[in-house]
């Protein structure tokens, strides 16, 4: 099952799933320049959302990688983990879009 935390939460999770880190440098984080727009107000989440789903929707290593966690997901939980405690993070967006990959 694929699933989502935190980096201060690593150690928490059980010993059998595995943990991918989309913080960067992952190709699963954000581009600088997209982060550097929500972090400075320049955007709003909703326009922040749209740029990240066309970025790693239009990344093949990207779509080739979420595809891997997606079926890795099949066999064992899997948690993307990163900075931010709550939302709003990428990693939610990255479940959805793992999520609905064929």
């Amino acid at each position: 099952m694929l699933k989502e935390t935190y980096l201060a939460n690593l150690a928490t999770i059980p010993i059998e799933a595995v943990g991918i880190r989309v913080a960067r440098p992952s190709i699963l984080a954000p581009a600088e320049s997209l982060l550097a727009d929500w972090k400075a107000k320049r955007i709003t989440w909703a326009e922040y959302e749209l740029r990240f789903r066309k970025e790693m929707l239009s990344n093949p290593n990207a779509v080739n990688y979420m595809r891997a966690i997606k079926e890795l997901a099949t066999k064992v939980d899997v948690y993307l983990y990163c900075y931010e405690k709550r939302p709003p993070c990428h990693r939610f967006i990255l479940i959805d879009l793992i999520q609905g990959l064929e």
